[in-house]
């Protein structure tokens, strides 16, 4: 299984944040998501059976009406048995 977090910026206030909240809930793969106080309006929780998975549906997620901007932090540890695990810009 992998996990990750998708952070949203609404810009709406709490109203919009909460809308979208419930709206990200119906998406595959979303298994919370909270209208939250900070630099972000909204947090999401996800899990899926592989990465492709979760892409689709933080695709699906960014699409959604009332979304300025995401950013999706996956969890590193759930992925070390990939063939890129470790590598990056920074990498030998």
């Amino acid at each position: 299984m992998v996990r990750a977090v998708i952070l949203i910026k609404s810009g709406g206030g709490v109203p919009r944040a909460a809308r979208l909240a419930t709206e990200l809930e119906r998406i595959p793969s979303v298994t919370e998501a909270h209208a939250v106080f900070g630099r972000y309006d909204i947090v999401a929780f996800l899990e899926g059976k592989d990465i492709n998975e979760l892409f689709k549906s933080a695709s699906e997620a960014a699409k959604l009406d009332g979304v300025m901007s995401s950013e999706t932090l996956i969890e590193a540890l759930e992925n070390k048995e990939t063939q890129d695990y470790g590598r990056g810009p920074f990498s030998d």
